[in-house]
């Protein structure tokens, strides 16, 4: 009997594909589009790594995603598409509709990036949100501040990573705030050629855990399969850092029962708000002294959950997101038996330039991690305007006990592992 045939459109972000392959290629017969980046060697070793596993096409320049993704699918006889990257996922799950493959209908699909319609669908079906306005102009952000009130975010209509997301508090800041996202929406390839931005109330953060070092923000793991729901796991994560930045999280949750079923009930409102079918759904919250607040619904699997249910409770997650997308046999629930955490430290608040950087090795030795990739070099220039995308580093840490991924943590972050020359000359770690 031939293997199902699985078309997947690769992208940056989510798992990589020297992590799915290997697991995907024994059960499946794995079609690849993929787009050349800006760096040759870059596409080579991607390149490497596509020949080793799978049947690969480079999307050509120009080319419509949606149709081009269509075409291929209907040549090849695919069973299913899928996107682990937040970037096509949109243009796969379209595909997918366009020839009755399993995947999210049309109608849900425009909210699934577009944060201003995201909003505008919770909040007509009763789930909380903040108050928000679409922002286009600085005379629409003069307005929407006046509306919205302050303090509150700014933030792309879509964006990833929270790129050119910024806080505003005071008036007397705000053409300032409006000049920089501008720039770094203008200049960051997630971005468009014309602003588009949403402000949003701030929500303001009340504690749920007895340590401080947990942040008050969380994201769920869900799996929809025609219709039906499935949480697979809640993540708790670390502080953020200015502006918005993500530095990782772990799961299980140690969050009490009662908490978490409060949880999983708005995570199960919100897929339904939005009439998610067939796919993976990463939901982020808030969490508030009036209950968790939806801060954005993906349907794609969220960072690091990959890695963090294979380690804590040996799941794949990656086999059951193409299970969905073919229509296949779900593996069962993940039971897990320690803790794992995926720890990505973020750099400074302002534009910096890395003067040192240690060795994987050290960084395993000081940290206690089991797995780290350290993407830049000593001279890169880092930015948070990037958003969370341009971590320092992106650990793998696993425990028996949550306290000790949380000393990881402050290990990896301690003075003195990283050095940085901000732009005034002086040096800080």
């Amino acid at each position: 009997m031939s293997s199902p045939t699985l078309l997947i459109t690769d992208g940056p972000g989510g798992p990589t594909p020297s992590w799915y392959l290997p697991r995907l290629c024994p059960h499946y017969d794995v079609h690849m589009l993929w787009h050349h980046g800006p760096d040759p060697a870059v596409n080579a070793q991607r390149e490497r790594v596509f020949d080793a596993w799978c049947t690969h096409t480079v999307v050509p320049e120009g080319a419509e995603l949606t149709d081009f993704t269509v075409e291929y699918a209907k040549q090849h006889a695919a069973d299913g598409i899928v996107a682990f990257s937040e970037i096509p996922v949109v243009a796969a799950h379209t595909a997918a509709a366009v020839l009755s493959l399993p995947g999210n209908p049309p109608e849900s699909l425009p909210a699934l990036r577009n944060k201003l319609q995201q909003r505008s669908r919770l909040q007509a079906a009763g789930v909380p949100v903040p108050r928000f306005a679409e922002v286009r102009t600085a005379d629409e952000f003069r307005q929407a501040r006046g509306t919205v009130g302050l303090p509150a975010v700014l933030k792309p209509v879509v964006g990833a990573g929270s790129m050119a997301t910024h806080a505003v508090d005071a008036e007397d800041e705000a053409d300032a705030i409006w000049a920089r996202a501008c720039e770094a929406y203008l200049n960051d390839p997630r971005g468009g050629t014309r602003p588009a931005f949403i402000l949003e109330q701030r929500l303001i953060g009340s504690s749920w855990y007895p340590d401080t070092r947990y942040g008050d923000h969380i994201s769920v793991e869900s799996l929809v399969r025609r219709g039906e729901i499935s949480h697979l796991a809640v993540t708790d994560k670390f502080p953020l850092s200015p502006p918005f930045r993500e530095n990782g999280g772990m799961l299980p949750s140690v969050l009490p029962p009662d908490r978490i079923r409060e949880i999983e009930a708005r995570t199960t409102a919100a897929i339904r708000a939005l009439g998610l079918t067939n796919s993976a759904v990463h939901t982020e919250f808030k969490l508030t002294a009036a209950g968790p607040m939806v801060i954005e619904v993906n349907c794609r699997i969220g960072g690091g959950a990959t890695e963090m249910l294979h380690h804590s409770a040996g799941y794949d997650f990656v086999l059951a997101t193409a299970a969905v997308a073919t229509g296949g046999p779900l593996p069962a629930a993940p039971e897990p038996h320690r803790y794992a955490g995926r720890l990505i430290p973020q750099p400074p608040d302002h534009a910096v330039v890395l003067t040192h950087v240690p060795s994987a090795p050290e960084v395993l030795a000081v940290s206690g991690a089991q797995e780290v990739v350290l993407p830049h070099q000593a001279g890169a220039r880092l930015s948070p305007e990037r958003g969370s995308t341009n971590y320092l580093a992106a650990a793998i840490a696993v425990a028996d006990r949550p306290e000790h991924l949380l000393d990881c943590f402050d290990r990896l972050t301690a003075p003195g592992l990283f050095a940085f020359t901000p732009s005034e000359g002086r040096t800080t770690g």
